[in-house]
């Protein structure tokens, strides 16, 4: 290995993140919010800058929802307040608040492994394909893993004797994952700290190292208020959200309490499968890099003596134990332990110096990258395609310049929240024959937006008067725009 090499392996590592950086940010402009995770999230921070109101968040006008806190919705509505009610301001935060990870993940392993760790765990975090998705979509999730990756690199910076302001930021994380998830956030992070301070013995040391007091204090400072206001605001709020959220979905599969969504039932220990596809393709590069070394294993784990490595081993593993048993998981609740994956496998690459092993992980990080770029530069070239949305019908309805009480009407469709974002919330389902016509009963041209297997059923007084405006795909099916000709009082049935 010659002398330049670190120069030349920094230098390419520099430009894959800057790349898959600009890459992501051109997806978050061009690409549609999809439904309906992600428009969903989009119009209730829309509607909490329309309505004023921070305090409860809303499914609909009037109707609160009470299925998660309102960090992300904070964010995403003060972004729009900004920069105007459009994708990219509603997706920065969960960049911004990705970026913080990756810095916090980066300084960490800086201390470790020099330079060369902190770039290879920031390479590791950022094409990890769920860290890498999530870096720009309007989830909760990015706000939750930044949270617990704050009080998770608190705790370890406190327990090392660094500055006295790093056990207060651990508090800090613990109260903004009260806002941005609710307790799962402190599960989540006493799941690791709790058998790491026993298995090293530092049990007194904790409580010598960590302003227990003050910190609580500051915790509930930061989260109480909140949940006080919306149980006042909107009473059963603590009730649903407590039981239901964070018990009921998680030991009952067939959970029928579900007022938002639906359950996911799944097979116990799915997490795990989540867990490899989100960390993909490290989850395979590191299964071949640590099979091509199991005699050199022993060697790399022997010299811990603070501990570190089982720190980063609990923090990555202890999430998926906790979720194994939970049969109502999806994709993202492993994000969280992304952070301490990095970490570990950035860690081993650096203990793990001999000759040409720098070579593997730097090639590795630069495969991810072009892969990443590819798949974003084909989501770009076909935005229109690029998951489920409703923007382009939207903007078809908009170019037909409708009046101020002009209705958009989706007839017998899902709930299409981007419809509700790109419509500034004039779009409206609706599922009932008589229901329909009372809407069209007014002066004003309307608009329906139809399934062609859903066509007819229309009532027929109803089709005579529309005609086709145009005809709009993605990947949940086509939609038809059908526009009014004949405005006026809908017939009788």
């Amino acid at each position: 290995m010659g002398t330049d090499f670190p120069q030349k392996w920094r230098s390419r590592a520099g430009w894959v993140l800057l790349v898959l950086l600009a890459l992501r940010l051109v997806a978050m402009v061009l690409i549609p919010l999809n439904d309906t995770t992600e428009a969903r999230y989009a119009e209730i921070a829309r509607k909490m800058l329309e309505s004023g109101d921070w305090v409860s968040l809303q499914q609909d006008y009037g109707i609160p929802f009470w299925a998660k806190p309102p960090l992300s919705t904070w964010l995403s509505a003060a972004s729009m307040a900004l920069f105007g009610v459009n994708e990219f301001a509603a997706r920065l935060p969960a960049l911004l608040l990705s970026l913080a990870s990756l810095g916090l993940v980066a300084s960490l392993a800086r201390r470790h492994g020099g330079r060369d760790g902190a770039l290879v765990a920031a390479l590791l975090l950022t094409s990890s394909l769920l860290f890498y998705i999530s870096a720009g979509a309007v989830m909760t999730d990015p706000a939750l893993a930044f949270a617990v990756t704050l009080s998770m690199v608190a705790f370890w910076r406190t327990m090392a004797r660094a500055r006295p302001y790093w056990g207060y930021l651990f508090f800090v994380g613990l109260g903004l994952g009260l806002l941005a998830k609710g307790p799962l956030a402190l599960v989540l992070v006493a799941l690791p700290i709790g058998p790491w301070l026993l298995l090293r013995g530092k049990l007194a040391a904790c409580w010598k190292s960590l302003p227990w007091l003050r910190g609580t204090l500051l915790m509930l400072l930061i989260a109480l208020p909140w949940y006080a206001l919306a149980e006042m605001r909107t009473p059963g709020f603590l009730d649903y959200f407590i039981m239901g959220e964070h018990v009921h979905r998680f030991l009952d599969s067939g959970w029928r309490g579900d007022r938002y969504g639906f359950s996911h039932a799944t097979p116990l220990g799915m997490i795990w499968i989540h867990a490899i596809s989100a960390w993909l393709p490290w989850s395979l590069a590191m299964l071949v890099w640590l099979l091509g070394r199991r005699r050199m294993i022993p060697a790399l784990l022997r010299h811990d003596g603070d501990g570190y490595l089982i720190f980063l081993a609990l923090w990555s593993a202890m999430p998926l134990l906790f979720f194994s048993f939970s049969r109502n998981i999806i994709w993202p609740y492993s994000l969280p332990m992304l952070p301490g994956f990095a970490l570990l496998a950035a860690e081993l690459w650096c203990r793990d110096r001999r000759p040409g092993s720098g070579r593997a992980l730097p090639w590795l990080a630069s495969i991810s990258g072009v892969a990443l770029v590819a798949v974003c530069v084909v989501f770009v070239g076909w935005p229109e395609r690029a998951g489920s949305s409703q923007k382009r019908l939207v903007s078809a309805w908009q170019a037909q310049q409708p009046g101020p009480s002009s209705r958009l009407l989706y007839w017998r469709a899902r709930p299409a929240f981007s419809a509700a974002f790109y419509s500034a919330g004039r779009a409206k389902n609706v599922t009932d024959g008589g229901e329909l016509l009372a809407l069209l009963d007014n002066d004003s041209v309307d608009f329906i937006a139809v399934g062609p297997e859903q066509l007819q059923t229309l009532p027929p007084q109803i089709r005579d008067r529309f005609a086709e405006v145009g005809r709009f795909e993605n990947n949940s099916g086509p939609m038809l725009l059908l526009r009014e000709q004949r405005p006026g009082p809908a017939p009788t049935r």
